[in-house]
């Protein structure tokens, strides 16, 4: 087998394991996706390859997200964009457990498929269903957004990560969106760059993004939410 397929064994037989959680398989088991209970947000679960993959040492990188068709039509109609995603939170499997910022790889050739896919199977298990869950009750995790940012797990850090604004506001309320948004720039010390980016905006109408976090800072602006601090 070439590099690609065996990349592919190692996605199904994920798939195969991830199926008793009720996950379906996408793209051969490369994308593994499950909807909420109230069918209000979908689950996803996708294996990056890489190019420089052969058949001795094929890379696969966990990434997980959190999207809403929902908040997909209400982002169109809000922004009158088609460029709306839905998009809610996403990160590397790695970020959400002891393993975060080593970049580690996982190799799928056939002589480790064995031993590394129950492995990795553990980590999803362990880490990424436990904040896949925490969106079933949308009430309570509006709730602790609000008051801890995106602290989903012990693990995540939460630097540099961007507020969920448009979830936020879409399933919850004005409120609470400015009570997430307050906390949110106190404790990321971001209040100076909110003022940068509420300036522009006003002056330009849009910018491109300099930080990062600008996006948080623009849907703010746009959702007109206020800096209180």
């Amino acid at each position: 087998m070439n590099a690609r397929e065996i990349f592919q064994t190692g996605c199904q037989k994920m798939a195969e394991r991830m199926a008793a959680f009720g996950f379906k398989p996408l793209q051969k088991g490369q994308v593994l996706r499950k909807s909420s209970q109230n069918k209000k947000l979908t689950f996803e679960i996708y294996f990056q390859s890489s190019t420089k993959n052969w058949s001795g040492s094929v890379s696969l990188w966990p990434h997980l997200s959190i999207t809403s068709n929902e908040l997909k039509k209400w982002q169109m109609q809000r922004y009158q964009s088609d460029t709306a995603t839905g998009f809610i939170f996403g990160t590397r499997l790695e970020n959400l457990t002891p393993l975060k910022n080593k970049n580690q790889d996982w190799n799928m050739a056939i002589s480790n498929q064995d031993h590394e896919i129950p492995k990795l199977c553990e980590l999803i298990t362990t880490y990424a269903l436990p904040v896949f869950e925490k969106f079933e009750d949308i009430d309570q995790i509006l709730k602790e957004i609000a008051t801890n940012g995106l602290a989903l797990n012990e693990h995540f850090d939460t630097r540099h990560q961007n507020l969920p604004i448009d979830f936020l506001c879409c399933f919850g309320s004005q409120d609470i969106a400015q009570t997430a948004f307050d906390n949110y720039l106190m404790q990321q010390r971001l209040t100076g760059n909110a003022r940068r980016v509420f300036e522009e905006m006003e002056t330009a109408g849009n910018m491109p993004n300099k930080q990062v976090t600008d996006v948080t800072m623009k849907a703010a602006y746009l959702n007109n939410l206020k800096i209180n601090g």
